[in-house]
C-alpha cells in the first residue's frame, strides 16, 4: 500500500511538473522572427509568452545575427567543477558559430521564468536577468537584451529592427505615454543630494513596502551607535521567537534560541538576502523587544515628516493583529516618505552602503552565504544599493541608488519601484530609471525637468494583463 501511494505521488508531481512547463508559453514551440541589421536581415529563434508581444529572443541566434557589428558578441556555455553552470556573453568578439556554445537540447518546451536566474557574465561581470533555458540556450526578453546589450530596437510590422551603431537611452516620458509604468503600484525617480523628483507615478499613496521595511530598522541600529546605546561589533542572542521565525516557511538563516551571533553578521543577512529573523533579532537587541523597536520606528518616521509610514514589526512581514477578527496588515507608506527615508540613510548611514552594494556576502558565524537580492546591483555598474521587498501584498519592491558624477560634482538617483508582479519587472523598471537619471545628467547637468503623473479619479484602469502567472512570492527580499 505504501509503495502504491508513493507511486500515485510521484505521478502526480511528474504531472505537475509537466503542466508547469507546458504552460510557461502559450505555444512551446519556437517561432522564426526576421531581425533587421542596418541593410540586411537574419531569423532569431523566438518565443512569445502567454501575452502577445511579449518576446523572448534566443542569445545564441542573436549573437550570429549580430556578428560583424559594433555589438557582435560571442555566447557561449560553460560547465565546470569549480564554478558549475554559467553563461558568458563577450561583447566585441564574434560569434563562434558552430561551436556547440548555445546549442538547444530538444525539450518541447523551456524552463520557467520564475525558477531560473542562470548567472551570465558579460566581458566578465556577472549579470542577474531572468531568462528561460533551452539546454545550453537561453532566451531572453527583448526589455532586457536592450539593457544588457545596450543595443536599441524597434518591432516594425516587417520584422524587430536593430540598431547596433547607437545606444539604448530609455526616454521616461515616453515610456509613461506608452503605459510602461502603469502595471506598478507606486514609481518615483528622484535627486537624493537636491530632493528634485525627475519622476512620479501615484508616488502619494501608501501602499505596502515588505521588506524596504528594514531600511528604517538599520537607520535605528545606526542611531543607536551613535548615541552609544549600540554597537556594530555587539555580540547578540537569539530569543525563542527569532529561532521560531528561522524555522518558519519565510526563513532565510538558522538560529538557534540562546546562541550568540555577531550583530555585523545578523546586519550583512538582513541587508543582503533579507532575512527576517535576523531583523527581529538585532531589534530584540536594541530595546528589548520588537513591540519597543516598532514604536521606535514609527516615532523615528513621524521625525523625519513622513506622515503616510505605519510600521507593524521590523521586517515588513504581513502581521496579523490580535483581534477576534484578525486583521492582517503590513508595513505602508507612500513612495515620496520612502524616498525621505532613502535620503536619511544615504545621508546618515554611508557605510550601509558598503553592505549594500556587495554581490555576495559572507556570514561565517551563521554559516551562511548569499548573493544580493537588489538585481541592480549585477546588472548596472556602480550601483549602490539599497534594498528589495517582496510579499503576496505588497508584490515586488525595489528601492535602488546609483551615485553620477558630472564636472566633479555628484548626486545620488534613487529609484523607487513598488507592486510589481514579479521581480524580473521591479529590477527591468528600476534599472530603466536610473540609466534615465545617469543619461539625462550626463548629457545636461543638474537637475532635469519634473515629471509627475497621477492618474484622473475616474479613468479606468487599462494595465495590461500579466505576462506569465506568477509564482508564489517569498516573503522577504
Amino acid at each position: 500500500m505504501k509503495l502504491r501511494r508513493l507511486f500515485l505521488a510521484m505521478v502526480l508531481v511528474l504531472a505537475l511538473l509537466l503542466s508547469c512547463g507546458a504552460t510557461a508559453f502559450a505555444d512551446p514551440t519556437p517561432w522564426s522572427l526576421r531581425v533587421l541589421i542596418d541593410e540586411r536581415s537574419a531569423t532569431v529563434r523566438a518565443y512569445q509568452n502567454e501575452y502577445v508581444n511579449d518576446i523572448y529572443l534566443s542569445l545564441s541566434d542573436l549573437s550570429a545575427a549580430l556578428s560583424g557589428t559594433p555589438r557582435a558578441f560571442r555566447f557561449a556555455y560553460h560547465n565546470t567543477t569549480a564554478d558549475g553552470e554559467y553563461f558568458t556573453v563577450e561583447i566585441g568578439e564574434q560569434a563562434n558559430v558552430g561551436s556547440g556554445a548555445g546549442a538547444p537540447t530538444e525539450s518541447p518546451w523551456v524552463s520557467s521564468l520564475y525558477t531560473f536566474r542562470n548567472r551570465i557574465f558579460v566581458n566578465g561581470l556577472e549579470h542577474r536577468y531572468y531568462t528561460y533555458r533551452d539546454g545550453r540556450d537561453l532566451f531572453m526578453s527583448l526589455t532586457d537584451l536592450q539593457l544588457m546589450l545596450d543595443i536599441p530596437a524597434e518591432l516594425q510590422e516587417d520584422g524587430l529592427r536593430l540598431y547596433p551603431g547607437l545606444h539604448f537611452r530609455p526616454n521616461v516620458p515616453e515610456l509613461d505615454e506608452l503605459g510602461y509604468f502603469d502595471c506598478f503600484s507606486a514609481v518615483l525617480l528622484a535627486d537624493a543630494d537636491s530632493g528634485e523628483i525627475l519622476y512620479a507615478r501615484c508616488a502619494e499613496d501608501p501602499v505596502p513596502i515588505a521588506s524596504i521595511s528594514k531600511l528604517m530598522t538599520y537607520l535605528l541600529l545606526n542611531d543607536a551607535a551613535k548615541a552609544g546605546d549600540f554597537a556594530f561589533d555587539d555580540i547578540v542572542v537569539a530569543s525563542d521567537a527569532a529561532a521560531a521565525l528561522s524555522q518558519g516557511p519565510d526563513a532565510m538563516v538558522s538560529l538557534k534560541a540562546g546562541t550568540a551571533y555577531p550583530a555585523r553578521d545578523l546586519i550583512g543577512a538582513m541587508l543582503l538576502a533579507s532575512s527576517n529573523e535576523c531583523a527581529l533579532a538585532l531589534a530584540e537587541h536594541l530595546a528589548g523587544s520588537e513591540a519597543a523597536f516598532v514604536e521606535r520606528m514609527n516615532e523615528r518616521a513621524q521625525e523625519l515628516g513622513m506622515e503616510s509610514a505605519r510600521f507593524y514589526n521590523c521586517n515588513g512581514l504581513p502581521v496579523y493583529l490580535r483581534n477576534a477578527v484578525t486583521s492582517k496588515v503590513q508595513n505602508r507608506m507612500s513612495a515620496k516618505d520612502l524616498f525621505t527615508l532613502c535620503r536619511a540613510v544615504l545621508d546618515e548611514c554611508p557605510e550601509m552602503l558598503k553592505i549594500s552594494c556587495e554581490r555576495y556576502g559572507s556570514m561565517p558565524s551563521l554559516n551562511y552565504v548569499t548573493a544580493n537580492s537588489n538585481a541592480v546591483v549585477f546588472n548596472l555598474e556602480g550601483c549602490n544599493g539599497l534594498k528589495t521587498g517582496s510579499t503576496n501584498k505588497a508584490g515586488s519592491c525595489l528601492a535602488a541608488s546609483l551615485p553620477v558624477t558630472v564636472n566633479g560634482e555628484t548626486h545620488t538617483a534613487v529609484a523607487i519601484v513598488l507592486g510589481a508582479e514579479i521581480p524580473a519587472l521591479r529590477n527591468q523598471a528600476a534599472e530603466i530609471l536610473l540609466r534615465y537619471a545617469r543619461d539625462s545628467w550626463t548629457s545636461d547637468g543638474f537637475p532635469v525637468p519634473q515629471i509627475v503623473v497621477e492618474p484622473a479619479e475616474d479613468s479606468v484602469d487599462a494595465s495590461p494583463a500579466p505576462s506569465a502567472s506568477p509564482a508564489p512570492v517569498k516573503k522577504g527580499g
